[in-house]
C-alpha cells in the first residue's frame, strides 16, 4: 500500500483526535485553563487525578478501551482480506484505516499510561507494542519503495506461485542439451572439440548453477562474471554451437532474475512474520491488562 494524497484526510482525523485527546488529558491534569463557564465534566473524574495511576481514571480508562478497540478493528483486517464480497467498505478502505487508527494508538496509549511504564506487567506490555509497530513501519516503508525498485530492478516478472516450476524447466532444459552435447562428442567430428567444451561448462557451471536451491556464490550468480563467462564460450565453440550458448546465457538470466524476485517478494512479506504473530500476541496481553485492571478497580471499590 503506497502512501498518497488519499491518505491526507485519514492523516488528518488521526490529528484530530489525537490533539483533542491530549487536550482532554491537559485539562483533566488542570494543566490547561478551561474557559469561563465551561467546567471538566465531572463524569470524567476530578481535577486534578485522584487515582494513580492514571490508567485507573475514568479518562484513562476511556484512552485505554479506545486503543483496545482499535487493536480489534486491526486484527479483524485478515478476516476482511478474506470475505472480499462483504459490503462492509473497500479492502483498500479497511487498509488505510488500519494504518492511520493504528498510529492514533500511540498518543492514546501515551495518554492512558500517563507517560510513564509502569511495572514489569506494562513494561513488558509496551515493548510487544513497540515491536508490532516498529515491524508495521517497517512493512509500510517496504511497499512503499520496493515495488518502485522491483519494476526497475525486473525488466520481466513471472507469478510468483510458478518459480518453482519454472526453475525445474530450466534445469530440465539444460539437462536436455547436455545430452545432446555428449552424444554429439561421443560421435566425434574431426577438429571440432566445441561438444566436449560444452559439456564440461553444463557439468562444472551451467547445470549447478541451475540445480541449487540458492545459488549464492557461484559465477553464474553474478550478471558481470556470468557475462565474461560466456563471453570466453563464444570465442572457443565453433560458430554452429553459438545458438546453444546463447540459449544456455537466457536460462541463467532467467534464473537470476527468478532469484531477484523471489528475494523481493521475501523482502515485502517477511516482515509479516513478525507484525502478524505480535499482533495476536498484543492482542491477547492487551485484553489479560484490561481484566487485570478492572478486576483491580473493581475490588478497590467494594
Amino acid at each position: 500500500m503506497r502512501i498518497d494524497r488519499s491518505h491526507l484526510p485519514w492523516a488528518a482525523s488521526a490529528a484530530g483526535i489525537a490533539i483533542l485527546a491530549a487536550l482532554a488529558y491537559a485539562a483533566n491534569h488542570a494543566l490547561l485553563p478551561l474557559p469561563q463557564g465551561l467546567g471538566f465534566p465531572s463524569v470524567l473524574g476530578p481535577v486534578p487525578p485522584a487515582r494513580v495511576p492514571y490508567g485507573g481514571t475514568p479518562l484513562g480508562l476511556l484512552f485505554g478501551i479506545v486503543a483496545f478497540g482499535i487493536f480489534l478493528f486491526a486484527a479483524a483486517l485478515g478476516v476482511r482480506k478474506k470475505k472480499r464480497l462483504w459490503p462492509l467498505g473497500s479492502v483498500q478502505t479497511w487498509l488505510k484505516a488500519h494504518l492511520w487508527l493504528t498510529v492514533l494508538t500511540v498518543p492514546l496509549i501515551a495518554l492512558h499510561s500517563g507517560f510513564r511504564v509502569g511495572g514489569p506487567h506494562t513494561a513488558w506490555l509496551l515493548a510487544l507494542y513497540a515491536l508490532v509497530m516498529a515491524s508495521g513501519v517497517f512493512g509500510i516503508i517496504l511497499q512503499h519503495f520496493l515495488p518502485s525498485l522491483m519494476r526497475e530492478s525486473l525488466p520481466r516478472e513471472v507469478v510468483f506461485e510458478q518459480i518453482p516450476h519454472l526453475r525445474a524447466s530450466l534445469l530440465e532444459a539444460a539437462t536436455h542439451m547436455r545430452a545432446e552435447v555428449a552424444e554429439a562428442e561421443t560421435l566425434g567430428v574431426d577438429g571440432d572439440v566445441s561438444p566436449g567444451i560444452l559439456r564440461r561448462f553444463l557439468d562444472e557451471s551451467c547445470l549447478p548453477f541451475l540445480a541449487l536451491k540458492s545459488p549464492k556464490g557461484q559465477h553464474l550468480a553474478s550478471p558481470q562474471g556470468a557475462a565474461e563467462m560466456f563471453k570466453a564460450l563464444r570465442v572457443n565453440v565453433h560458430p554452429v554451437w553459438r545458438e546453444r550458448v546463447s540459449k544456455m546465457e537466457g536460462w541463467c538470466e532467467s534464473r537470476r532474475l527468478m532469484d531477484l524476485q523471489t528475494k523481493f517478494q521475501h523482502w515485502l512479506h517477511g516482515w509479516l512474520l513478525i507484525h502478524v504473530p505480535g499482533s495476536i500476541a498484543l492482542l491477547l496481553v492487551t485484553a489479560w491488562h484490561a481484566w487485570i485492571g478492572l478486576r483491580y478497580l473493581v475490588f478497590q471499590t467494594l
